[in-house]
This record gives structure tokens, sequence and C-alpha cells, in this order.
């Protein structure tokens, strides 16, 4: 490591993965970093938990090969349509799959190791400023519809690694990950609000059967809930178009991917492998700070705002059932090639 005597300090507001990715990447070329995260570690977050086509280069910028060491692989994907096997289908390359919980905690670890600066429990100011980084996750958008709901099941066997179970405005997918658990993660169009106080330990079954999906909570049902596990997230919104504002955003905070993709871990470590060098340089006096952001938001532009358009456009036929249908049709039937489509997402 480069010794970071002399060099300006970059501050990071939100530690989940593009805060730490970034956080690991800049003391990897020895500079000072302060990383304000306003929850603790470890902790369960809304989360599909598998992370698709994560470049090499991302993995040895961030020096993130030992801390994905326990992640399990999904080398294909079983689509689900009103309870029917619909479609199966190999991946062009193996997916990972791990807990959110072990693997934020493993890289809060490593940066405090690495001589990082970590304040947890703190929420910093999130106004953009010279030398600061905003990576608190997506830009909440109070009149959105969608819920994001996720939980870990333990005695629950899958048909395939991956499963992806489509209803009526939602589509939850499960994922093997370690420790013999499952990783239940769903967008759902939030349902009408009871009148009574709101049953937390019930949400989950309560969306899958709005959404006609009750196949699937009888079968979580018969398994057992890790209830501490247990999460949700509103205020999702994937229409949000990024306008730059002289700061550097990153993950959540540059683009909403949605989820069906599997790419959002890997976008968020993406935009913190793409920030770590013109970070470098401005601490060394090299860059003045507004070419810095530029230089980001620029890089960032090119290599993850396509692929998050293409997801957005195909979004909309994940959750319809008549386009759900057509789309299924069309996959199985290879009017729509499905390692076409894989590339054009990531």
């Amino acid at each position: 490591m480069i010794a970071g005597a002399g060099v300006r300090t970059v501050e990071i507001v939100g530690g989940g993965l593009a805060g730490l990715g970034l956080a690991l990447g800049l003391r990897r070329v020895g500079v000072p970093v302060v990383l304000h995260e306003a929850g603790t570690y470890p902790r369960h977050r809304v989360c599909g938990e598998f992370i698709t086509s994560l470049d090499q280069a991302t993995i040895t910028t961030l020096g993130l090969g030992p801390l994905l060491a326990p992640a399990r692989q999904a080398r294909s994907v079983t689509w689900f349509k009103d309870g029917h096997r619909q479609l199966q289908h190999r991946l062009p390359e193996p997916a990972i799959c791990l807990s959110r919980f072990g693997l934020d905690d493993r890289m809060a670890r490593a940066f405090v190791e690495s001589g990082g600066e970590l304040h947890t429990r703190h929420r910093a100011d999130q106004t953009g400023a010279e030398g600061r980084v905003l990576a608190a996750g997506r830009r909440r958008q109070t009149s959105s519809e969608w819920i994001g709901i996720k939980a870990h099941f333990l005695y629950l066997n899958l048909q395939d690694a991956l499963e992806l179970h489509l209803g009526d405005q939602a589509y939850v997918g499960l994922t093997q990950i370690e420790d013999e658990r499952v990783n239940v993660c769903g967008l759902f169009r939030r349902l009408p609000r009871s009148a009574g106080p709101v049953d937390k330990s019930s949400i989950l079954f309560d969306q899958l059967r709005g959404a006609g999906l009750g196949e699937l909570a009888d079968r979580l049902g018969a398994a057992t809930l890790d209830a501490s596990s247990q999460c949700t997230v509103a205020g999702l919104d994937y229409r949000a178009q990024f306008q730059p504002d002289g700061a550097v955003h990153l993950g959540d905070q540059f683009g909403l991917i949605p989820p069906f993709t599997g790419n959002g871990m890997t976008v968020a470590l993406q935009s913190a492998r793409i920030a770590v060098e013109p970070l470098r340089q401005w601490t060394r006096g090299d860059v003045d700070w507004a070419t810095t952001a530029d230089t980001i938001h620029r890089a960032m532009q090119r290599e993850l705002s396509p692929r998050i358009g293409r997801a957005r456009r195909l979004h909309p036929w994940l959750l319809s059932p008549r386009r759900q249908n057509l789309l299924v049709k069309a996959a199985a039937s290879h009017l729509i090639p499905t390692r076409m489509l894989y590339h054009l997402l990531h």
C-alpha cells in the first residue's frame, strides 16, 4: 500500500456496497478515507443477494476476492408464473450468491483493518461538497407505490439455484446463499393500507397473496422464516433520471436499476471502481474537484447508464400479467434469445 501522508482525505457518506467498495479501493492506493454510515454492521438489507457480470477489474481494484470467498455460484435460473414452471435457461456466466449481512460486515472490517476511519450510527451531511462522495442509497420517491421486501428462509428446497416468480404487479427472486439459507426478495405494488396496525410478520405473505402468488406463499409458509432477516424498503422509483449537480454520486444515488437483472450489486461496486482513480488524482492535487466530479460522472454515463436504461425499458414487461405471458412465450420459443437479452442488460 502506498503511504497516505500529504494527500487529501476523501469523505464518503453511506456505507453500502458503493461506499464500502470505494473506501476499500481508495485505501488500497493509500488515500485517507472517512466513511459515515447511518446504521451498523452487520445488518440485513433489502437485496436480491446475487451478483451478475462482476468484472475482474472491479474485484481487483476494490480487493474483493477474499471477501467474496463464502459465496455460492448459480449457473441457471428458472422462471415461474401462476405457480407453474415456464422457462429455464443457463446463465452465460455464473452468478455470485451471498448474504449482504455477511458481505457488508466483511467489507467494513477490511476497511477498518486497512487504516480507514469508520463512523457508524451517524447521519452525515448529504449536500455536495469538495472531497465528499454521496453513496447513501437511492433517492427516495415518496409518491412511489413500490415496496421491496426481503427475508431469509431455512429448510426451503429450490428447483434451481435461482428462481424468479412473476406475479400481478410483482416479481420475486429466490436465491440459495451460504449457510443453507434461501434469500427471498420481491418487488411489489404496495397493497392498500388497512385500518389497523401493520403486521410486519405477515407483510411478505400478504403481498405475495395480493399479487396472485398464493402457491409461493404456501411454500414459504412451510419453511422456517428467520424473522430477524426480514426488512422492507419503500419509495422505490425506477423512472428517475439522474441530473448532474456537481457532486459525486455513486451506486443507487446515480441510478436505480430494476432488481430482476441481478445487477444492482454489480452497478454499486462498478461505480466505486470507476471513482477510485479520479479521486486518487484529486487527493494528490493533480486535478480540481469540479473536474474530478465531471470525470466520474461521464465515466458512469458511458459504462452504467446504457444498461440501466435498457433494464428500465424492459421492467414493465415483468409486472403486467399480459406482458409477462408475451415475454415468457417469446423467450421459450427463442424469439428473444435469453443470452442476447442477458448481455444487453449486463
